[in-house]
């Protein structure tokens, strides 16, 4: 009896960890980065970058999932300064930030 009891705590033990390993994997594909070029990107982000771009130049552009939702995080060069503008799928602008040469230097 004892033995039948340890071969199924065995079975539970391999079956949790199998589906612990599958959730991690899972985890990691789902947050993923992807480099797309610009016309790969869905027209509303794409309008929404270019416009937050003000001419600059568009380095490069990411895909990411964040929180099950596709993000655009475009790297831009606009008057030497290099910016990233973060957009959803819909055009929304999520945030744009202007990376600080400073705080390279102190790291």
């Amino acid at each position: 009896m004892k033995r039948k009891h340890s071969k199924l705590i065995g079975l539970f033990v391999v079956a949790g960890l199998a589906l612990c390993i599958g959730a991690v994997a899972t985890q990691q594909i789902a947050e993923e980065e992807k480099e797309v070029s610009i016309q790969e990107v869905p027209q509303t982000a794409m309008a929404t970058i270019i416009e937050e771009a003000k001419g600059g130049t568009i380095e490069e552009i990411e895909m990411e999932i964040e929180d099950a939702k596709t993000i655009y995080e475009a790297e831009v060069i606009i008057d030497g300064q290099e910016t990233d503008i973060k957009v959803a799928v819909d055009g929304t602008l999520l945030g744009k930030e202007v990376e600080d040469d400073d705080k390279e230097d102190d790291d």
